[in-house]
């Protein structure tokens, strides 16, 4: 489909140039009496108005087609894409065969989900399985758009591929640091969870909300590099193995700041400051209020509320109500008010989280095995 039509053999500048010059001819014809004049006049507005003139016919003058010509030599030879011409207006002006082939469902720019096409370059296009890279370059000289659309999805697939390879790694290595000081994966699961609902909460986009619940798990990987004897020390830690437990957030933030994967730097920023008080009273740094990134505070209210409701080789399990009784008491003082606020709030969705990811005892693991083989004997 064309949008210069075949009839007409002028362009818009012609039948303009024509409308000035019927009208300069038509005012000379009054005041000039000039009776000949009129009819050329009319003339000239005519062809302006129906961009058709009978001279350019007989001699096969057809500018519109010939200004086609000149605009399709902007394109790519050989290209096999597919390509669009679109007016200013958005409308189709050309299409080669392999956008009709491809994409019979494009009637114009904003079938591409384009609105603003004046200040954008490219977008993408879903289309069944398939990803398309719609790349927008408007041409002066034709008062148009060029659309090249280009076939992405293998590039996506990989993409998605790798960045599902970095949420395992990072998942794996958050449940290595559990493992090391004898608690559960499903902690770190659980602290996911809570941390994505409270950004969400807090009113983060989805895809931070995301990122942050995928980096969350890695808090405590800096544990890897504390001594055994002391991570899963029974009792109360002297003073002396307290200092040397702290240094878990410094050994996290160092195994992980010089990545330049976004995950793994969220998860840095975790790993270091999700210990910090609100008061400032916390560790490594002594970082008070909002000087603590969104992200650290977010995660230290996640891991504390889990941690305590979690039996720990150092401690029994504490009651809701307990846990609760301290998250009021610690707000403004170890954790973001705005932020306990929003978890009090909605309290229950959290609690259905809780109750998604419960621990399984070494024990149960046992007997559910026992059980599940004299089913199969």
């Amino acid at each position: 489909m064309y949008y210069f039509n075949d009839k007409e053999n002028m362009n818009l500048i012609d039948a303009f140039i024509r409308v000035i010059g019927a009208s300069v001819l038509f005012y000379m014809g009054i005041t000039q009496d000039q009776i000949l004049l009129f009819p050329i006049s009319a003339f000239l507005l005519f062809t302006a108005v129906s961009k058709s003139c009978i001279f350019y016919s007989l001699f096969g003058i057809n500018k519109s087609i010939l200004k086609l010509n000149y605009y399709l030599n902007f394109l790519p030879k050989y290209n096999p894409s597919p390509v669009f011409i679109f007016t200013a207006e958005g409308e189709i002006g050309f299409q080669n065969s392999m956008s009709k082939e491809l994409l019979p469902e494009i009637k114009n720019i904003n079938s591409f989900g384009i609105h603003n096409y004046l200040d954008i370059s490219f977008v993408q296009y879903k289309k069944d399985d398939l990803t398309y890279q719609v790349n927008v370059k408007y041409v002066t000289q034709m008062n148009a758009f060029f659309v090249y659309v280009t076939d992405i999805s293998a590039v996506i697939n990989l993409q998605t591929e790798i960045e599902e390879t970095q949420i395992e790694i990072v998942d794996l290595m958050g449940m290595i640091g559990e493992t090391r000081s004898k608690e559960t994966g499903n902690h770190v699961k659980r602290v996911a969870e809570y941390s994505k609902l409270l950004a969400l909460k807090l009113g983060l986009s989805e895809r931070e909300a995301e990122m942050i619940r995928v980096a969350s798990p890695m808090h405590d990987i800096g544990k890897v590099g504390i001594p055994d004897a002391i991570l899963n020390k029974p009792g109360k830690l002297t003073y002396e193995e307290f200092e040397i437990m702290k240094m878990h957030s410094e050994l996290g933030h160092d195994l992980l700041k010089n990545s330049q994967r976004d995950i793994l730097k969220i998860a840095a920023i975790v790993a270091h400051e999700h210990h910090e008080k609100y008061n400032g009273k916390g560790y490594p740094q002594g970082l008070k209020g909002e000087e603590i990134h969104i992200y650290g505070r977010i995660t230290s209210v996640a891991d504390v509320f889990d941690a305590l409701g979690s039996e720990r080789v150092y401690k029994k399990a504490w009651d809701l109500d307990c846990i609760l009784k301290l998250l009021k008491e610690e707000r403004g003082v170890s954790f973001d008010p705005q932020i306990i606020d929003l978890f009090l709030e909605n309290l229950e969705e959290f609690l259905v989280i809780r109750d998604s990811y419960q621990d399984v005892s070494e024990r149960d693991l046992l007997n559910a095995i026992l059980e599940e083989e004299t089913t199969v004997a």
